[in-house]
């Protein structure tokens, strides 16, 4: 089924910088440029392959959504694969990541000692990343029969403020229920690739939303909606997660389960390299369908502590540079991070199709 490998290919294909001066969008061999869906002839050249690439697979329902508005960003532009499921049509299981990268503003590059720009060219880590597995699981759940109707979606707008799939849950049938969500952003950059303290000039690690420390980043699984820090509220997707990785994916001697304030649950398990937590905010497009009352799992690794978050470094040679390690080389280590995420979110999807888990607020 899936691979880290083929997710790694798909990573790289898309985020090519190499020049290719016949075409008029970015010049580039890959699709790089992706700023947002608001009539960006990069954007929309990069909509129409990942399009084509879904109808390779099979899909006969590829629909390109756009919402417009009246703010100053005036368009949102998702691009959506749909299959019918042969028992539950009206009930969806949704894949989600977001397929905008962070606008190209000021174009400092950290990794030359610069101060902090914003902005980047090909946004691998966020989140060409996300969009590589997204991929994968859409190619190789296409012959398998569901319960439920399954949704592989990329949202644009995510960067300016989760527009897309804001716009894509308010615009939902009324007949149809979304069972589950599954959202993969940022990730790789994570166990077990940690132990490699970066010399780049970058935020402080401590500080952020998530847990990390200069020798460790977890590879994180995040569940909601939450409410309270020191109450495990969703536990049937907590406990999914939980019996996955520890079972099925083996990674049981690096798996904690966090609850209560997130660093220090963290540090007093050891600073495991596989975390499962209940997040009391959503970064990300999960906020838009816990909005509707839909449990969500989410996939990703470093955030904050990441050098070149939001950075024209943003490359999958600066991910492989962070992966390095004593144990195995950089390259070799994102693939089998990748490997991690792919199965990971295609084995809960498997479950959530067979049994969906209810918002616990709801019953």
């Amino acid at each position: 089924m899936v691979a880290g490998k083929r997710t790694h290919d798909t990573l790289s294909r898309i985020t090519d910088g190499s020049l290719d001066p016949l075409d008029v969008n970015d010049l580039a061999v890959g699709y790089l440029d992706r700023w947002a869906g608001q009539g960006n002839p990069a954007y929309e050249d990069a909509a129409n392959f990942v399009k084509s690439t879904l109808e390779s697979f099979g899909y006969d329902n590829v629909q390109q959504h756009r919402f417009q508005y009246m703010e100053s960003n005036p368009e949102a532009y998702n691009i959506c694969a749909y299959k019918e499921g042969y028992e539950y049509p009206d009930e969806w299981m949704v894949i989600g990541s977001h397929f905008d990268i962070a606008p190209y503003v000021i174009p400092n590059d950290p990794v030359y000692g610069t101060g902090r720009g914003y902005g980047t060219r090909t946004g691998a880590y966020d989140n060409t990343v996300g969009v590589s597995v997204n991929l994968q699981m859409a190619e190789n759940m296409f012959e398998i029969p569901t319960r439920r109707g399954i949704v592989f979606c990329f949202w644009s707008s995510e960067e300016g403020g989760k527009r897309g799939s804001e716009s894509w849950v308010h615009d939902l049938p009324d007949d149809i229920l979304v069972t589950n969500y599954i959202n993969i952003d940022m990730g790789g950059v994570n166990w077990p690739g940690n132990g490699t303290p970066s010399d780049r000039d970058g935020p402080t690690v401590d500080t952020g939303s998530y847990p990390a420390s200069n020798e460790n980043w977890p590879f994180r699984v995040y569940i909601g909606p939450d409410t309270e820090e020191a109450v495990i509220n969703q536990p049937e997707m907590v406990y999914l997660a939980e019996w996955l990785g520890g079972d099925a994916l083996g990674v049981e001697e690096q798996l904690a389960v966090l609850n209560g304030e997130i660093h220090a649950a963290w540090a007093a398990a050891g600073e495991p390299g596989v975390t499962i937590n209940e997040a009391t905010t959503a970064r990300s497009d999960h906020a838009s369908f816990q909005e509707i009352g839909t449990v969500t799992a989410g996939l990703g690794g470093l955030v904050d502590g990441y050098d070149c978050y939001h950075q024209t470094c943003d490359t999958i040679g600066e991910m492989e540079y962070w992966m390095e390690n004593d144990a195995a080389g950089g390259r070799e280590n994102l693939v089998n991070s990748m490997d991690l995420m792919t199965w990971y979110a295609t084995l809960i999807f498997l479950h959530l199709d067979h049994e969906p888990i209810l918002n616990s607020y709801l019953e």
